[in-house]
């Protein structure tokens, strides 16, 4: 009897899917598995409340795009430090409802802003997705993500998808930004992205395009000062993110252009730091350096955090925030299980939340840490270690 197979080795089952928020002291970070029952779980989104508490949301089901999948919300409960058993919010008999954001209101109130398209279903043709069909829902809440609204129109023109959730600037006005699909050949290589501004609180919105950008999507815009905006792009060739810049509050872009930071054609999320510093949480694998067809890699291996202090010019500081499961080379990478579709926000104590698509959508993973841990802790190297002093 080998090692491995000694009645006595304990077996410690992968960290439970129990929302239980534990700090881990080898990793510096709490981090919590949300309880679900659906078989895949993916793009989730984290709010901050007024009131201290936390709220997420995603979608669920047996895949993307069928009509099973809904929009699921879990609410953590400071107390007990514990997430709630997941709960269906929509639930559409002929659409795929995804791609959830979580925005709070002036008045309080919650908006759960969610792509639906048509599902997989008998006399819908569809050649590479129907995202070509989507448009934008609503749903609101008035007790922290306890109950709902019924689903509301927000933007009716089809081909309509999002994944940020809206975004209040300096001068009040909302932002929310969306790419338009069409149906044609090219795997959503023709996505446009474009960014939607009220001035009137979410009642009427007007439409800005960003210039030369198809198959630039998942816009994610980060107020630097008042007036000056970024935006970071997922890029549809599996090359790199790309960024545009806005001196005029949103209103006109600068052609986007491509980072040092790798992209997988997988999405992203863009924050600022309480230090002030711009933060990107992404997948960093590509596949190509520049653009040309439209690629859709399998490998969503792990993800980083990368720390800009010029703007998004460069991206110096990086830390792994979930390593994966760390097959390498090219013929194994697809052993990896997918760690995908991260959104970060910083609550009003500073911490940093990360919540993403855990082991290839089993659950939605939650990470809290300090910005510090960005960075890492000095000496590293002990100062007597003459191979590296």
């Amino acid at each position: 009897m080998n090692l491995l197979s000694q009645p006595s080795l304990e077996h410690i089952p992968a960290p439970p899917a129990d929302g239980r928020l534990r700090f881990f002291e080898d990793l510096g970070a709490a981090a919590a598995v949300i309880p679900t029952d659906r078989r895949s779980n993916h793009a989730p989104s984290i709010l901050s409340l007024g009131d201290g508490g936390l709220l997420t949301a995603w979608f669920g089901g047996s895949d993307e795009g069928n009509r099973d999948i809904d929009i699921l919300v879990s609410r953590f409960d400071a107390n007990t430090g514990t997430w709630s058993t997941s709960e269906s919010v929509t639930n559409d008999e002929i659409r795929s409802d995804q791609n959830p954001g979580l925005f709070e209101a002036f008045d309080g109130s919650v908006w759960l802003v969610y792509t639906s398209q048509l599902s997989r279903q008998s006399g819908v043709h569809e050649t590479f997705n129907l995202q070509h069909t989507s448009v934008v829902k609503v749903i609101r809440s008035t007790d922290g993500g306890v109950s709902w609204s019924e689903p509301e129109m927000l933007f009716d023109r089809e081909g309509t998808f999002c994944r940020q959730p809206i975004q209040v600037l300096s001068d009040g006005k909302w932002t929310h930004t969306q790419w338009l699909c069409f149906d044609d050949d090219s795997k959503n290589g023709s996505d446009q992205p474009v960014v939607q501004i009220s001035e009137d609180r979410g009642a009427t919105w007007r439409q800005i395009e960003f210039p030369s950008a198809a198959g630039r999507v998942h816009p994610n815009i980060v107020e630097l000062d008042p007036g000056r905006l970024v935006s970071l792009f997922r890029s549809r060739f599996a090359d790199w993110v790309y960024l545009s810049r806005s001196e005029d509050g949103g209103e006109t872009w600068s052609v986007p252009e491509a980072t040092e930071v790798p992209n997988n054609n997988a999405g992203l999320s863009a924050f600022r730091l309480p230090s002030g510093m711009l933060a990107l949480v992404s997948n960093e694998h590509q596949v190509v350096q520049g653009p040309g067809e439209v690629i859709w890699p399998y490998e969503r291996m792990r993800l980083v955090i990368a720390v800009s202090n010029d703007e998004g010019r460069t991206w110096p500081v990086r830390r792994v925030i979930e390593p994966g499961d760390g097959f390498c080379g090219e013929g194994n990478l697809r052993s990896n299980r997918r760690q995908e579709y991260p959104h970060g926000i910083v609550d009003a104590d500073g911490l940093i939340h990360v919540v993403y698509a855990y082991s290839s959508r089993r659950a939605i993973r939650h990470i809290v840490f300090e910005e510090a841990w960005i960075s890492g802790v000095e000496d590293q190297v002990h100062t007597d270690c003459k191979l590296w002093g």
